[in-house]
């Protein structure tokens, strides 16, 4: 990965809070009228009270050298400022209000039934997209019609998004291509790098809102986009990353557990196909078994975490070298992912 990106300086003046009290004057709204021989990009960016940070999320979209951005602010029923923050921005941005239901499924997908732009792109509230980051993915998907996903790198960070905690693909697979085999070993993948040609969600659908998905949605999505389409890396920082307590992926078991979930699914919906890629199929059963069995071990829930331990090393004998070459790839992809990237 090192050698994709020789530097790491980070660039975050376009991310800073408008001064709202004046209105949106610097962030007019882009219009299809403007560039009509560009595609539009609809950005849908689900919110639950993030007042404090939904301003500097827009507005990273908002300084986008691409021209032609349609924003969509999906709020799941905040009951904090979100509203009003969102009101001092005009028409440049459509505001969806909801019932609040606590799924980001069902927020992302009510956010792209507004959508129109040939490709979507999400955003988290409390993440911020970096200066390019629409130009060049748009670009790699007009150069490769028949590819349904671009997605590239980005970096975590805690409060100060000029001081990076990590990476996303830090030590993981960067397939272009058939994406399908390196997203069943594990989920590579996250909303705020990935951009979709919306062609590819009306094949193979939306978000799943079922409520055992919670939390692994995205990564259902990716596999049934990679199940039928190919992906493009596109290398680069595209997106910085908030790290907190109110992440959703903080507890470990319980997002394994979906992603066991999720794997099953995809045995269910594609069998004939999963069978092409079961090695990697079993390297992923073994990964999650294996962090379940780690986070329970911590928990000193012993009993649950030594079933788990046997799920994986059943699973891992499965796989090549009867595990040994799977086990290496994950102590070498830790060492370099260290504390700062996710699981």
């Amino acid at each position: 990965m090192g050698q994709e990106y020789p530097s790491r300086k980070v660039n975050v003046q376009a991310h800073r809070s408008p001064d709202t009290s004046r209105g949106p004057k610097s962030a007019a709204p882009t219009s299809a009228s403007q560039e009509p021989d560009i595609p539009l990009v609809s950005v849908i960016i689900p919110t639950y009270n993030r007042a404090a940070y939904i301003a500097d999320a827009i507005r990273s979209v908002q300084a986008q050298t691409y021209a032609k951005v349609q924003i969509i602010v999906a709020d799941d029923g905040s009951t904090d400022d979100t509203a009003a923050v969102v009101s001092e921005f005009g028409d440049s941005v459509a505001y969806l209000r909801l019932a609040h239901r606590g799924q980001p499924a069902a927020t992302r997908n009510s956010g792209l039934s507004k959508a129109t732009g040939d490709f979507i792109a999400f955003l988290d509230s409390d993440d911020l997209f970096l200066p390019g980051r629409l130009a060049k993915q748009v670009s790699a998907l007009a150069e490769h019609g028949d590819a349904g996903l671009a997605y590239s790198d980005g970096y975590f960070f805690r409060e100060d998004p000029e001081t990076p905690t990590g990476h996303v693909l830090d030590g993981m697979p960067t397939p272009t291509g058939d994406a399908l085999a390196d997203l069943l070993r594990g989920n590579f993948l996250t909303s705020p790098v990935v951009l979709i040609r919306r062609s590819c969600l009306d094949s193979v659908g939306l978000f799943d809102e079922r409520p055992e998905f919670f939390a692994v949605e995205d990564y259902d999505l990716w596999l049934r986009i990679a199940a039928r389409f190919p992906f493009i890396h596109v290398p680069g920082d595209v997106a910085a990353i908030r790290r907190h307590g109110g992440s959703i992926s903080r507890d470990v078991a319980a997002l394994r557990m979906g992603t066991l979930r999720v794997l099953a699914k995809l045995e269910t919906t594609h069998p004939q196909l999963v069978r092409q890629y079961r090695p990697a199929l079993h390297e992923g059963y073994a990964r999650n078994h294996g962090a379940i069995a780690a986070a329970l071990l911590e928990e000193r829930r012993f009993v649950p975490a030594v079933r788990h331990a046997m799920y994986a090393f059943t699973y891992g004998l499965r796989t090549a070298g009867l595990g040994t070459v799977a086990f290496r790839a994950w102590i070498r992809r830790r060492g370099v992912r260290g504390t700062g990237a996710r699981p």
